[in-house]
């Protein structure tokens, strides 16, 4: 008797949140997501969207002292591709957040490994997003030297080689050759750091992304940055 009323309990809970919380689509926790990250946000910090990791794309990345992925998982989508997803993310980023709803709550607590962030998006009573930390991010200390020379574009992997090492190749070598050498004879701490300060002052990922300071309440105004569009929810703030 016991057990069932516990199953009735657990079932009467589970049939609540149905009835209170309506999906949410990616582009709502998106915003809400921005405008919490740009919020927090300290001068020189650059967020930036869809950021290219080897065959995958982050949605969130934000170059700061450190550089922190945020993927988001919404009730509309699937985590079919989390495991690839995750592995090219741990080679490149200093700390990883999920971001998602109740309806993946446990599985991605069972899926990812500990030290991803976990933050759960939910509406309030007035249709406000709201985000709430499950679990902080910490650093995890795997990243891959290749992979994060990968983020390097020829000429920035030319301007490093050659600022850290000298003239020690040819003009015309390959950002295939570049990539390589630097992964092999600089140190990761070093690399890490021309990486956050090429994304911090690349033009073309500025032109598309949210810096500290920027106004988010006229964001369908922001020509500028190629903010995203306007949101179809109220984010609380």
């Amino acid at each position: 008797m016991k057990s069932i009323l516990h199953i009735c309990i657990y079932y009467g809970i589970l049939l609540a949140m149905d009835k209170s919380c309506r999906p949410l689509t990616e582009r709502a926790i998106r915003d809400a997501l921005v405008v919490r990250l740009c919020n927090n946000a300290k001068r020189d910090q650059v967020l930036i969207e869809e950021l290219g990791v080897g065959s995958a794309r982050v949605d969130l990345a934000l170059a700061a002292d450190r550089l922190e992925g945020f993927e988001i998982k919404s009730d509309f989508d699937t985590l079919d591709r989390l495991a690839r997803q995750m592995h090219a993310y741990h080679s490149v980023f200093d700390t990883l957040t999920i971001v998602t709803t109740s309806s993946y709550a446990n599985q991605v607590e069972a899926l990812l490994p500990s030290w991803w962030g976990i933050w759960l998006a939910d509406e309030d009573d007035v249709g406000r997003v709201r985000l709430h930390v499950l679990r902080p991010a910490t650093p995890h200390g795997r990243q891959d030297a290749g992979s994060m020379a990968a983020l390097l574009w020829r000429e920035e992997a030319y301007a490093f080689v050659t600022d850290v090492l000298g003239l020690v190749v040819r003009p015309r070598a390959t950002r295939g050759d570049l990539q390589e050498l630097i992964a092999d004879r600089i140190p990761i701490d070093r690399i890490r750091e021309r990486i956050l300060d090429v994304l911090r002052s690349r033009e073309v990922l500025r032109s598309r992304s949210h810096a500290s300071g920027q106004d988010l309440a006229g964001r369908e105004d922001d020509m500028v940055t190629g903010c995203v569009a306007t949101p179809r929810r109220q984010v609380a703030g």
